[in-house]
Order: C-alpha cells, then structure tokens, then sequence
C-alpha cells in the first residue's frame, strides 16, 4: 500500500548498510533540498482532521519519507526516481502525516532504551559496541555528505518504531486466524492437479490466411491509434564525457588528504560481505576499498564534466533570443563538437545515449521559442547540454508506408482468430464426446491432437518445476481450481491462440505434509493477514482524516 511501513526495522539493513554507506560517496542530493522552492515562504501545509498541517509537521513527515527512500535505495527521491521506482513522494508524505498525526492520538510513547535497542539491532546484531562504533559512523556520514543531522536521523528512527508497534496493533485481527481455518486453506492451495492440455497456436493457421486488400485496409482504418507515432523531439547535443575529466578528478582528489580515512571508514561502516566480485565472491578488504576508490573517482569525474558543461552554459546567460544555431556554433568556436540525436518519444530514450528520465523530461520542455538548456543534465557516463533541433508532432502514416508492418500484424490477428475457432470447436467435440462415453484419450487421437503433459501442480502461486512454456501457469490455474477430476476446461484465449486442460486427478495433501508444513503455512498466513488488517485500518483511518495537502505539489523554501 505504502513504501514506508515495515514491520521490523531490520527490513533493510540485513543487505543495505553497505550500499547506502558507498551510496554516500555516490550521491549528493542533499535532504535539505526538501528546503528549496520559489515562492513565499509558507507556514501551512493543508489540512488534517480540519486542523492546519504546520510547516514542521510537513517537513518532518517529508524527511521521514525522504530518508527512508535514501536507506532503500541509496539515493533522494527526485522526481526521476519516483517514477522509476513507482515512489509516490507526495502520496508517502500524506501516508507519514496520518500515521504521526495516529501516534500523537493514542499518545505512543517511545522510549530511549527502545531507540538503543533499535540501534544495536540494525547496527551490531548482539555486539553494542559494534552497533555504537557503525551508528556514529552512519551519523558522521549522513551529516557531512547530506547534511541530516542526528536529531533527525532519531526522529525518524522513533517515529518507525511507533509506527511499527501501532502496526502491530491495528493488525492484531490478522492474528486471530484458527489452526482449523489454516488447515482448509492449505489443503485448498496444496492439493496437486494431474492434468494435460492441448493448446492451439496461430502458428499452425499463418499458412491459412489470404492478404485481402480491402481486409488490411479495414484492419488499417480499425487501428489508426495504434499507427499514430506520439510526438518526438529530436536534438542538438553536446556531450562531456567522464573519461576526458579523470585528471581533474584525480587532482581533486589528491587534495583531499583525509580522502583514505573517508574510505576506511566507509568500508568499516558498510557489511564487508555486500562487496562481492563477478563470480559472487566476497572481496578482500584491499580489493572492496579499490571499489569504493573507484567508484569516487568516477563520481568525482562526473562533478568536474558537470563544472565544464557548467562553464559553457555561462557564456549564453545574458544572450537575448539565443537559438539551437548559435548554440552549435558557440560549440565549434570552442573546438567542441555537437552531435544529433535519432527522433524520440517520451516514453523512449535517445538512441545510444546512457540517460536518465531527467534528460528527457529537459528535452520536452525545450520550444522554438526557447530551444536551449543551459542546465547540465547528468548522464551514466556523461553530462550533457542540449538544445532543440525539431520537433516532430504526432501523426498517423499512411497505409502505403507501413504497409509490411500492417500485413504481419493481420496475418498474426488473422491467425489467432483461426486458432481461436479451433479450439472452441474441439471442446464441442469434446463435450459430445465425454457426453457419448468417450474418454479424453480416444478423443482428442479422433481430433489428431497430441496432448502436453503437465507437471503436477497446485492452485496456490509459485514456480513448477519443469513446467511447459506453452501453457500459461496462471491462467490454468484459474481454469482448474474448481473443476472435478475427468472434466475438461471450456476453450480458453491464450495471446498465441486457445488452450483446453483436461484434469486427470486431484491428489490431495498427505497427513505427513499438513503435519510438517501446516506451523510455517500458519505464521505465513497469520503475518499476511495482519498486514492486509493494517491495510484496511489505515485506509479508515485516511479516509476520516479527510487529509489535503495537494499531495505535496509543492517543496517547502
């Protein structure tokens, strides 16, 4: 439902300790961007149970969001991320607000020893003085490099485990799950499927279907949404590649004396067995510090690109009515040379370029009224400037020009359809059949069809050994989960044409299986019904909230 509960803290540091320690050499968003934005400075924030939400309350709620995204994934989620990561920051930051504003209510009070003992959980394990050795170095970190202070880092850390315990009471009802009901359901979900399908292709029709030119025409005009082309962009770009700033980079570096200290204690902070090398090996010392080196390097190479990309920029600030042309040929005077990018989508990336949704998001934005950028955009390997070379609006071909395209599209449809008819017709002589006295054997060796032998298999989801690829798992599980033992499916629509199961037999669950595997199934089902208790709770308890914040369309100064 929401990115930030978890029942334990422990969630994420079993394997993220290292990678957010590194991350601290690798990224340098700072939280106290949550501090930018234009405008006045604003001192209400929405509303919450009809009451003004404050400024503090939002930041904090902002900060719990942003920092437990920076612990997840190793960086602070802008706008890019978000998407990527399907990280609602607004959304979150509402989620907190209610969750805080609960713990405020019921008066949930969190104690220092809860608060130590959080530490030494997620820091040492059963070793205080390696969990306060970590901690203080996680602090020092989180501080220089982002600026999070450790009062915010405890906030955080006390509203969690709030959180945590007001989780476990509002899905408390998921306990209440009997022995008696978890049996049937494991029964239910673990009885194994004896059966055999056979499936109907479109490949078997392909050689059947007749290109009638007014059919593709009709298929054509049918399905002009689909051959419209979205609107595209296509641009001037100028790119300041990482590997020509690894001197600069190095010098940087070299002056920063304390630079070996930083990564021994950033390798020291981090779970040595989160370095490992391409065969999954975990790294000596030496070699995981070499990493960390490297990737700082790469890092700093990335900032010095940025400062040169930067450095151009500067020179069209005070051009008036500057255009993609005088951008190109400031480029060439300065001995740099600009390149073109194939037309894109914005749902694509440019071809051949390592970038992130940023750029093309920057590139959108560009108009012929102001075609240049004049903010780097950081790439994988590179930063880039860019200026608008066309834009290309959205349009719908004409038949003649994607003709091929549309003849293999029918040709697939076509067959399909064919596919389709096959099957339902077998299962009518399927039905006659069984309804005759015939059995599943005779009657499909009468059809000339060759049935596919399934694994066995159960209703409840997860992988089959050895399962054949031309059935669907799924949808035969839907098929079969009610169906007696010597009854066939109705024809089923499959993406390549129509399948039919037939189950041969329902084994139920052995007396030693429910003996061994009913406890674990028990505390799974118990847990997955406290967190669906949970769920439910704090949706009432948003929708009674009746919280409005604009989902956060706005950053605080």
């Amino acid at each position: 439902m929401f990115a930030a509960i978890r029942k334990h803290q422990t969630w994420l540091w079993g394997f993220i300790i290292a990678a957010v320690i590194v991350s601290f050499v690798i990224y340098f968003t700072p939280m106290a961007r949550q501090g930018r934005g234009g405008g006045g400075r604003r001192s209400q924030f929405g509303t919450l149970n009809g009451r003004p939400i404050s400024r503090q309350q939002y930041i904090d709620a902002l900060g719990d969001v942003r920092l437990s995204y920076f612990l997840r994934f190793g960086s602070w989620p802008d706008d890019a991320d978000a998407r990527r990561m399907g990280f609602n920051v607004g959304q979150e930051t509402q989620n907190r607000l209610v969750l805080i504003d609960r713990l405020d209510a019921l008066n949930i009070q969190v104690s220092e020893s809860a608060v130590a003992q959080w530490i030494i959980d997620n820091f040492g394990g059963d070793q205080p003085a390696t969990a306060k050795a970590k901690y203080d170095n996680f602090v020092a970190e989180l501080r220089q490099r982002h600026g999070v202070s450790e009062q915010a880092l405890q906030g955080f850390i006390r509203r969690d485990i709030g959180i945590n315990h007001l989780a476990e009471i509002a899905g408390l009802p998921g306990k209440l799950i009997t022995p008696r009901q978890a049996t049937e359901l494991f029964q239910e979900e673990n009885e194994k499927i004896v059966a055999e399908a056979v499936v109907f292709p479109a490949s078997n029709h392909i050689a059947s279907v007749q290109l009638d030119p007014a059919a593709i025409g009709q298929f054509y005009s049918n399905r002009l949404s689909v051959y419209r082309t979205p609107d595209r962009v296509q641009l001037h770009y100028l790119r300041f590649d990482v590997t020509n700033y690894l001197a600069q980079a190095e010098a940087a570096l070299a002056r920063r004396t304390n630079l070996a200290a930083e990564i021994e204690r950033i390798y020291l902070s981090s779970n040595p067995n989160a370095f490992v090398d391409t065969n999954g090996q975990v790294m000596a010392p030496e070699a995981a510090k070499e990493r960390i080196l490297n990737q700082t390097q790469r890092q700093q190479s990335l900032a010095e690109a940025h400062k040169a990309a930067a450095l151009f920029a500067s020179a069209f600030e005070t051009m008036t009515n500057l255009t993609a042309d005088t951008f190109v040929a400031q480029a060439a005077e300065k001995g740099l040379v600009t390149a073109l990018t194939q037309p894109f989508a914005e749902t694509e990336s440019p071809q051949g370029l390592r970038v992130r949704e940023n750029f093309v998001s920057m590139a959108f934005k560009l108009t012929p009224e102001y075609p240049v950028s004049l903010s780097p955009i950081r790439g994988e390997d590179a930063v880039y400037l860019i200026a608008l070379k066309q834009r290309i609006p959205s349009q719908i071909p004409a038949l003649e020009d994607i003709r091929t395209r549309v003849e293999q599209e029918y040709i697939q449809d076509q067959a399909v359809r064919l596919a389709r008819e096959a099957c339902t017709n077998f299962v009518i002589q399927l039905t006659n059949g069984l309804a005759q006295g015939k059995t599943w054997a005779a009657i499909h060796a009468e059809a000339g069809l060759t049935p596919i032998a399934l694994p066995k298999f159960g209703v409840a989801s997860g992988p089959v050994p050895n399962w054949d690829r031309q059935v669907d798992l799924n949808q035969a599980r839907r098929a079969v989960r009610t169906l007696d033992a010597g009854r066939p499916t109705d024809a089923i629509s499959t993406r390549d044409g129509g399948m039919v199961l037939y189950v041969k037999e329902r084994v139920p669950v052995t007396d030693a299986e429910l003996k061994e595997e009913l406890p674990g199934y028990l505390a799974k089902l118990r847990q997955t019904s406290e967190y669906q208790a949970f769920n439910d709770w704090f949706r009432k308890q948003v929708e009674q909230s009746r919280i409005d914040t604009g989902l956060a369309k706005e950053e605080t100064d």
